[in-house]
């Protein structure tokens, strides 16, 4: 079973703080992206994406994925910030990888909104 969890707060080190100790606690990896990041990687974004799910297949914990600014780069495709072919693969690639069950992942997405 996938695991996803939506954290909202105006406080900004809240969301990423409790994230890592919720990893911590349930014995996950923990690996921290932006989605304002996603952008400035341009082609190379797919290829980090992919690299992020293959970490969390050979990590005998499971890793917990935390996006912070996850608007940045999940928004609507008519209210995305990111634009263009690099970022519509880059989502395809983040789609992709949780779009099953899985055990090795837990998806935590945070905006500020």
């Amino acid at each position: 079973m996938s695991h996803r969890i939506y954290f909202t707060s105006s406080l900004p080190l809240t969301k990423t703080m409790v994230a890592r100790k919720f990893a911590e606690c349930v014995g996950m990896d923990y690996a921290l992206m932006s989605g304002g990041d996603v952008g400035p990687l341009g082609s190379d974004a797919v290829t980090q994406i992919h690299t992020l799910f293959s970490w969390a297949k050979v990590s005998p914990r499971g890793v917990l994925l935390f996006i912070d600014e996850a608007e940045a780069f999940l928004a609507s495709r008519s209210k995305n910030l990111l634009t263009g072919e690099n970022a519509h693969n880059a989502l395809n690639a983040l789609l992709y990888n949780t779009g099953g069950e899985r055990r090795d992942f837990m998806l935590v997405l945070a905006t500020n909104r």
